[in-house]
């Protein structure tokens, strides 16, 4: 029975620290995103001077022209500056969304597996810490007794009809 008490405390505290790390993580993952925004940002600019200088009327126009060309080079490069100006377009969408969302939005955008790779990346170089904001600890909290509740219901109530099914046997 002490046992599983402490197990108890342990898997709840285990959860709140998890959970505090929501937020913290968003932090970094926010940081790098702003990196890489910047550096695809200078090659984005880039490809805007290569079609103004060339004529084009925007990227799009010069990438078509590029991905028309019979040389397998040309058209290699001019996929990469597509998947290039995809890649930015996807973190710029990324940023905003992680910069605008609540604490449960930003839990369930790290939660999508197009965002393991990515995400993996971040926790490389990241140190585990507690958040000072009062509403982020208080979702936090919210969050790991919500988790704990659906963890810990199922060994309640089985514990719960063992113990009214000893009750049944000794009457």
């Amino acid at each position: 029975m002490i046992i599983l008490r402490l197990i108890d405390k342990i898997v709840f505290a285990a959860l709140l620290i998890l959970m505090l790390q929501v937020p913290i993580v968003t932090d970094h993952y926010v940081q790098y995103l702003n990196g890489y925004v910047d550096a695809t940002q200078a090659e984005v600019d880039h490809y805007q001077q290569l079609a103004d200088t060339y004529g084009y009327t925007d990227i799009n126009s010069m990438l078509t022209a590029l991905q028309a060309n019979q040389d397998a080079l040309v058209r290699d490069d001019a996929q990469h500056k597509q998947t290039v100006m995809q890649a930015h377009k996807e973190a710029q969408q990324a940023l905003k969304k992680l910069r605008t969302s609540n604490y449960f939005e930003q839990a369930w955008y790290f939660a999508q597996p197009a965002q393991y790779q990515r995400l993996g990346q971040v926790l490389n170089l990241y140190q585990p810490s507690l958040p000072l904001k009062p509403q982020t600890v208080g979702s936090a909290l919210i969050t790991s007794f919500s988790l704990y509740l659906l963890l810990w219901l199922p060994v309640a109530l089985l514990r719960h009809r063992r113990k009214k099914h000893r009750q049944v046997l000794n009457h």
